[in-house]
Order: C-alpha cells, then structure tokens, then sequence
C-alpha cells in the first residue's frame, strides 16, 4: 500500500511538473520577466523534488532495500522470539521445546522439586518436559510404561487394601500413595483431587512422577494413547 502511494505522489508531481512547464512556454508573451523567474523556480523546484521522491523510491523498494528491510525484521523476530522462549510456560518456549501443549500443574511427588510447587509440563512427540524456576527435567518417552489419572479416593483405595498398610503404600504409585493414604483420616474437605501420574523405568525399577492437576483440564491430554506407548519395547518379568 505503501508503495503505491509512494509511486502515485511521484505521478502527481510529474504531472504538475510537465503542466507548469508546459504552461509557461504557452504563455510566454504573457509572463514579464519576474514571472518567469518565479515559473522557473517553482518548476527546479518541483523537479527537485520530484528527483527526491524517485531517489528515495530506488532505496526503499530495491531488492537490496527489500532484502535488508527483511533481514532487519527477521532479526527483530529473532530477538523478540529469544526473550518470550525464556518465560515459562508462553507459546514461544512450547516453540522451543517443540511442545503442542503446556500445563501449569502442582507437583507431588517424583520429581527434584518441593512437593506442592507449581510446575509448567510440555508435552512433546518424544519426551514430557518439566519446569519450575532454574530446573527443566526431561522425561523420554521411551522410558515410560504408563500415564494415567486416579483421584485421591481411588489412591487411598488401593493404599488401604494393599497388604502392609502404609509399608506397601509407597508401592502404590511410589510416594504418592503413602502421602495420600497417609491423609485418609484427615481429609474433610469434600473436593475430590485428581493427579497425572507418570510411571517410568529407571535403574531396573519402576518409578512415579506425579502432580496435582484437580483444576487443570488439559491433563487428561497426556494419555497413552498419544503417545503410543504400546509401541515401546515389552517388559518381561518373572515373578
């Protein structure tokens, strides 16, 4: 638009140029010296002019203009995409991590992290990536043999009927089954908890990871079923 309007103004000072010109010399025996000074002023003028309007075209609308203006504006995006990556959680560090989906969640349990600290999870194609402060911690993919969703009643279920009370809770979905059974008789609240449960294998163990997403609707997203995990390589156990 631009342009345009820029290639227009130049047509119109043209045109007035080539009108003065044009009527000074018809008018000649009409003009007394003064006059045709003026005319003639006015027309260098408007030529002036008009030599500045196409100069000032040539540099803006080259291909060397174009190509710098473009290169400045990808450096700009550049920049701006480099500051908005380091925030936590924003579409540019979903970007960075190849993420399509990021959640703000509590963590529980499994993790370096203080148990109810709020944490960003980013689900990737190959691995779950988690966030709080300085710490980013990697999940790949490949390592996990299940990811599921069980409220606090179904955990305290399990913890309960588990032989061994609160010495087998801790094999109930690791930590997170001997902190929610351990909260059994103490709960009055009536909400029900939900919690994202992760479990992995490390060091020939089976591990857990899990957060507190009672208020995060996007949780049930992190699924199996995305992630295809009957596609990863079958365990074998002897019991």
């Amino acid at each position: 638009m631009k342009r345009i309007l820029h290639l227009i103004i130049i047509s119109l000072v043209g045109i007035y140029f080539l009108y003065g010109l044009s009527s000074t010399f018809l008018n000649t025996k009409g003009y007394n010296g003064a006059d045709i000074i003026i005319s003639a002023i006015v027309l260098v003028l408007v030529a002036l002019f008009g030599g500045f309007l196409i100069l000032l075209y040539g540099r803006t609308y080259s291909a060397e203009a174009i190509k710098a203006r473009k290169q400045r504006e990808a450096n700009r995006k550049r920049e701006q995409f480099d500051a908005e990556s380091k925030v936590l959680g924003s579409r540019a560090r979903q970007q960075l991590f190849n993420a399509d989906l990021c959640i703000k969640v509590k963590h529980t349990a499994g993790l370096p992290i203080a148990e109810g600290a709020e944490i960003f999870v980013y689900r990737c194609t190959d691995k779950v990536i988690f966030e709080r402060g300085q710490d980013t911690i990697e999940l790949d993919i490949n390592k996990v043999t299940d990811i599921l969703i069980k409220t606090d009643v179904e955990i305290q279920k399990s913890w309960v009927s588990s032989a061994g009370g609160a010495i087998a809770g801790d094999n109930v979905f690791g930590s997170l089954g001997a902190i929610i059974g351990g909260r059994a008789k103490e709960k009055t609240s009536t909400v029900i908890e939900k919690y994202l449960i992760f479990a992995y294998e490390k060091n020939d163990g089976q591990k857990y990871i899990s957060l507190e997403v009672t208020n995060e609707p996007n949780a049930n997203l992190f699924n199996s079923n995305y992630y295809n995990l009957s596609n990863n390589e079958r365990r074998f156990t002897s019991l």
